[in-house]
Parts: structure tokens; C-alpha cells; sequence
């Protein structure tokens, strides 16, 4: 019943992931949270994340922008790397909280879709971008919905917008997984979770993806825009207890 549980949860959560440009890896990691143990559910995305990613570059590899993914890649290797060894030793619930504000924020400076960019957006900028989303990809699990707003300032959107992240994240995962193991917080039974998880992610990118081709780019931009603020309202409300301490 648990793998039956986590397929189904990773076949939804890339489903919306495909139609609104990610929140599927942040809504799995939510609801994975109630389903395996908490410890487990980064390194379980991870695997899940790198499967799909691997499946949507296959279908998509002529649409992706290889000179965001010059500048993107490095940086986010760093910051994997020290997400993963954070991610090992110290408590970052406060992580989550801020992430999901950003989002909640973000999605409110695109007036929930109706302005197509927020601000001005250059290739340089991806740089530190992606350090801090390698990062957060590797505290939390995933991080997706937080490069959004500056894949779209970019001017990238739909197919092209989703194979480049794809591209994008595909150095990302396995750096995670690197260190995962290497930092002890990697197991087997994780591992085998994980590619459940993937097989969920594969089959929703193949059975949504002819949907996304008929979506208009107003109605991606509008789906993309109330998945980040949707998710960050959850990602709050999960850490109420928290911001209520804090207060």
C-alpha cells in the first residue's frame, strides 16, 4: 500500500508539475511527508527528480536553451553540495517557511498571471540564482518553483521553459545523490522508494505532456504563477506551529 501510495502521489504531483511548470516535487515532498518517514523524503524526490528529468529530456532535447544551462549548471553544483552537508547536520524546518514565502510573494508580483514578467532578467543573474536553488534543492528535496519566476523574466516558457530545467537539474540530482551517500543519509530501502516515485513521474510526464502542447502561453504563465502560490502556502501552513513559537 505505501509503494501504491507514493506512485500515485508522484504520478499527481508531476502532473500539475507538467501543466503549471513545477510545484509537483514541492507537493511531493509535502505529501510524501505523512506517507514515509521525514528524514527520507529529500533523498526519495531526488531519485524521482532524476528520473523525470532524464524522461522529460528525452521527449524535449531540441527545445533546450543550452546557453541558459552554460551558465546555470556550475553554480548549482556548489550549492548542492553545501545544501547536502546542511542537510546532514543541522534542523532546517525555518528553510521551508522562508521558501514558501518567497513563493507566495513571487506569485504576487506576477498579479496571479496577468503580467506576463516582474523584472528584468540576464544570463549573469542565473549564476548566483542557481547556487541558492542548488541549495534549497538539496535541504528540501527540491527547489523547481523557485527558478520560475526567473526562467519566465528570461522569456522562457512551456515546452522550452520545462526542458531546460530539466537540463538544468539533471547535473543537480545526481550531485545530490552524491552526497547523500557520502554524508550517510542514503539508504537502499530510499533508493527503491525513490524509483517508485520515478516510475509515478514518467508516466505522468508521458500521459500530460500532449495536454501542455494545447495550452495557451497565458493559461501556462496563469497555472505556473497559482502552483508557486499554492505551494507556498502550504509549505507555511505545514511550519504554522513554528512561526507561531516565533511570534
Amino acid at each position: 500500500m505505501q509503494h501504491l501510495l507514493i506512485f500515485v502521489i508522484a504520478f499527481t504531483g508531476w502532473s500539475i508539475n507538467t501543466l503549471a511548470a513545477g510545484g509537483g516535487s514541492l507537493l511531493l515532498i509535502a505529501a510524501l511527508s505523512y506517507v514515509i518517514p521525514l528524514v527520507d523524503v529529500a533523498p526519495v524526490v531526488t531519485v524521482g527528480s532524476l528520473i523525470a528529468g532524464i524522461s522529460r529530456i528525452t521527449l524535449s532535447w531540441r527545445l533546450i536553451d543550452w546557453q541558459v544551462v552554460r551558465w546555470y549548471t556550475p553554480a548549482t553544483v556548489l550549492g548542492a553540495i553545501v545544501g547536502a552537508w546542511t542537510f546532514a547536520h543541522v534542523d532546517t524546518a525555518w528553510l521551508q517557511v522562508v521558501v514558501g514565502l518567497f513563493l507566495v510573494s513571487a506569485a504576487w508580483q506576477y498579479r496571479f498571471g496577468a503580467r506576463e514578467r516582474s523584472f528584468a532578467m540576464t544570463l549573469p543573474i542565473f549564476i548566483p540564482v542557481s547556487f541558492v536553488i542548488g541549495l534549497v534543492s538539496a535541504v528540501i528535496g527540491a527547489s523547481g518553483l523557485i527558478a520560475n519566476p526567473f526562467y519566465l523574466n528570461y522569456g522562457l516558457t512551456k515546452e522550452r521553459m520545462l526542458a531546460t530545467r530539466a537540463a538544468n537539474s539533471m547535473l543537480l540530482q545526481v550531485t545530490k545523490l552524491i552526497s547523500y551517500a557520502a554524508f550517510g543519509v542514503l539508504q537502499w530501502g530510499t533508493l527503491h522508494d525513490g524509483v517508485i516515485a520515478g516510475a509515478g513521474t514518467v508516466a505522468a510526464i508521458i500521459l500530460v505532456t500532449p495536454v501542455l502542447g494545447r495550452t495557451s502561453p497565458r493559461a501556462f504563465r496563469t497555472f505556473a504563477v497559482l502552483a508557486m502560490f499554492a505551494t507556498g502556502l502550504l509549505m507555511v501552513w505545514r511550519h504554522r506551529a513554528m512561526l507561531g513559537m516565533m511570534g
